[in-house]
C-alpha cells in the first residue's frame, strides 16, 4: 500500500509540473527574457508570431505598380508579416487609403496628402515614383514647344492628380490660356484641353484626330505614343516645371508611398520594407528586357514596360529624405495652394501629420 502510495505522488507531482511549465510557456510564447516579443526581417519567421490579418498592399495600374513588381512574387512575407498585394484602376485607388481598407497604398502625392490633411491616419513614407509625364506629338522637331501648342488641342490624364496639377501649373507660368469649352485661339494664347482617365483614353482620341497633343505618363508615352501612334515630337513636363518653379525644385513627387501610422512606425518593417523595393526597382533597371512579361503575370493582365520606358519611370521608393520633405511641401503649395472650396491650405501646419 505504502509503495502504491508513492508512485500515486509522483505521478500526481509529475502532472502538477507538466502543467504549470505549460501554462508559463504559453503565457511566455514569442517573449524575450525582458518579456518583450523579439522582431526580426526574415521572411521565416515561426508563423506563431504573425499576425493573423495580412498588411494589404495596393497600387494603381502604370509606373505606381512598378515600383513594387518583385515583391508580388519574391515578398510574401515582409519582416514576418504576412503581405497581400493587389494593383487597381487608378480610378479606384483614392478609396483604398479613405476608406482604410489598404494597409500601405502608392497613390499620387496630392491625393494622398489631402486625405492626411482631412484625418487619414496614414504617413508619407517615401516618393514611390518621381515625374514621369510628357506631353506627346507629332511635329518637324523631336520638341514641342510653347507656341506649337497654341490654338491646339490636348488630351490630358488625371485632371485633379499630379498629371492635372503639373499641365495647369506649367502652363499658367508659360502664359497659356485652357479652356475646356469652344475653339482654341492662337492669338489669346488659348488652348483647349480634354481630361481624360488614363493614358488609354488619350490615344483613342489621339488616333481618331480630336486632339493633336496628349500629356500622358510612362510608360503609355513609350508603349503607346512614341511605339503604337508614331509620336516624334514631345515635351519633357519635369523640365518644364523646373524652369518655371519658384522653389528651385528640378523635378516633382508624383506618386506617393502611404502607410498607416501605427505600420510607420515599426522601424524593423519599414526597415525590411525599404530593402524589398530597393530589390525590386534593382531588378527592374537590371533586367529592362523582361520587366513586361513579368508585369503581364505577375501585376496585370496587360502591363507593358517597353525596355526605352524603365529609365523615363522615375522609379524612387527610398526612404524619404529630409530634404524630400522640404520639396514635398513646396510642390503642394506651388500646385494646390486652395481646396476645392478655394481656401488657401496651410501645408506648413500639415507636415507634422504628413511625414
Amino acid at each position: 500500500m505504502k509503495k502504491t502510495a508513492k508512485i500515486v505522488t509522483i505521478i500526481t507531482l509529475v502532472l502538477v509540473l507538466s502543467l504549470s511549465f505549460a501554462l508559463l510557456t504559453a503565457c511566455n510564447n514569442g517573449k524575450n527574457d525582458k518579456g518583450e516579443t523579439p522582431s526580426t526581417e526574415n521572411d521565416n519567421t515561426n508563423e506563431s508570431s504573425l499576425s493573423a490579418s495580412p498588411y494589404r498592399f495596393t497600387a494603381p495600374e502604370g509606373t505606381p505598380a512598378l515600383a513594387i513588381l518583385r515583391l508580388t512574387t519574391d515578398n510574401k512575407k515582409i519582416a514576418g508579416h504576412s503581405m497581400e498585394y493587389e494593383i487597381v484602376k487608378p480610378a479606384n485607388i483614392a478609396a483604398e487609403m479613405s476608406s482604410g481598407k489598404s494597409d500601405l497604398v502608392i497613390m499620387p502625392v496630392n491625393a494622398g496628402s489631402n486625405l492626411i490633411r482631412s484625418g487619414a491616419d496614414y504617413k508619407l513614407v517615401s516618393i514611390a515614383v518621381n515625374g514621369s509625364l510628357f506631353m506627346m506629338g507629332i511635329g518637324e522637331s523631336n520638341t514641342i514647344t510653347f507656341d506649337d501648342i497654341k490654338g491646339k488641342k490636348i488630351a490630358c490624364i488625371g485632371q485633379t492628380g499630379v498629371p492635372g496639377l503639373v499641365f495647369r501649373y506649367v502652363m499658367k507660368k508659360n502664359g497659356i490660356n485652357l479652356i475646356t469649352e469652344g475653339t482654341p485661339n492662337a492669338e489669346n494664347n488659348e488652348v483647349f484641353v480634354q481630361y481624360v482617365a488614363d493614358g488609354a483614353q488619350a490615344k483613342q482620341l489621339f488616333a481618331s484626330n480630336e486632339v493633336q497633343y496628349a500629356v500622358v505618363g510612362e510608360p503609355a508615352a513609350t508603349a503607346m505614343f512614341k511605339t503604337k501612334l508614331n509620336c516624334n515630337a514631345e515635351m519633357n513636363m519635369q523640365e518644364a516645371y523646373a524652369a518655371c518653379s519658384d522653389e528651385g525644385i528640378t523635378d516633382y513627387p508624383q506618386a506617393g508611398l502611404f502607410v498607416k501610422s501605427s505600420i510607420a512606425s515599426n522601424e524593423t518593417f519599414m526597415t525590411a520594407l525599404f530593402s524589398a523595393l530597393k530589390a525590386s526597382k534593382d531588378w527592374v533597371v537590371e533586367n529592362k528586357t523582361e520587366v513586361t512579361a513579368f508585369a503581364d503575370e505577375n501585376l496585370y493582365e496587360g502591363a507593358a514596360f517597353p525596355a526605352p520606358s524603365i529609365a523615363r519611370c522615375a522609379l524612387n521608393a527610398a526612404a524619404l529624405s529630409e530634404n524630400e520633405k522640404v520639396e514635398v511641401i513646396a510642390f503642394l503649395k506651388a500646385v494646390m495652394p486652395k481646396d476645392s472650396n478655394g481656401n488657401v491650405i496651410d501645408w506648413d501646419s500639415v507636415k507634422g501629420k504628413l511625414f
